[in-house]
């Protein structure tokens, strides 16, 4: 079993709760006690991701398949909890241990990439504030072992670069609409990955996953995934 470790992340959270008090008429603000974590599997090949919490696999997040994810799981904020990812396509496994707590009211996400050989785990914190009105948010992420900065482009408009290996990128504001998806490094402009008419709805966020590699084949030649935050 190969080991991947990730730095221990302690999340604080500093909460300021502004009441009023008008009498008879305001209902009392209830806090947010929970945080939300994602879990997707970007890792190349004929692989499958388990999450265990505290030793016990999450039900949620079990047995996914490469270009799945778990959806936002719901948890406890402020608990300790140990998270171990593990990555796995029998005989060969991959796992990472990540030890905090996470702050209420915000979303996590945890990626796997590369390759069982080569393989990458990244977390992100998720900013799933609303679009401006008449506006969609997009990010992406890079999972591909081939060393690329890619550029990012939405139809005509490039809307990111420089994204490499393991850069979860900040969301940015898109037009709604439908257009097609191209990410490049334009150093090796052979190497890229499209996808045509993908639909971005006023109010939606997305996040946008390049994974495989240039010399990969099926499961594990680049392809781009589109996630709905």
């Amino acid at each position: 079993m190969k080991t991947i470790s990730i730095t221990p992340v302690i999340f604080a959270s500093a909460c300021l709760l502004f009441l009023s008090c008008k009498k008879n008429t305001d209902t009392p603000s209830t806090p947010t006690t929970t945080a939300n974590l994602m879990f997707v599997n970007g890792c190349a090949g004929p692989t499958f991701m388990n999450v265990s919490v505290n030793g016990t696999i999450l039900a949620g997040a079990s047995d996914l398949n490469f270009l799945t994810n778990s959806g936002y799981q719901v948890f406890t904020s402020g608990a300790a909890m140990n998270l171990e990812i593990s990555v796995f396509s029998v005989p060969d496994s991959s796992s990472s241990n990540s030890n905090g707590s996470f702050s209420p009211g915000i979303y996590y996400s945890f990626f796997t990439g590369g390759s069982l050989t080569n393989t990458t785990f990244v977390e992100s914190i998720d900013d799933l504030s609303a679009p401006a009105t008449g506006m969609a948010k997009v990010r992406f992420v890079n999972l591909s072992v081939d060393s690329l900065n890619l550029n990012c482009y939405i139809g005509n408009q490039k809307v990111d670069s420089n994204v490499s290996f393991g850069i979860v990128s900040q969301f940015v504001s898109v037009s709604a609409t439908n257009e097609t998806v191209l990410l490049q490094d334009p150093s090796r402009l052979t190497d890229s990955a499209m996808l045509s008419g993908q639909s971005f709805l006023a109010g939606k966020i997305y996040t946008i996953m390049f994974t495989g590699t240039q010399s990969g084949t099926h499961t594990n030649k680049p392809t781009l995934t589109v996630i709905d935050n």
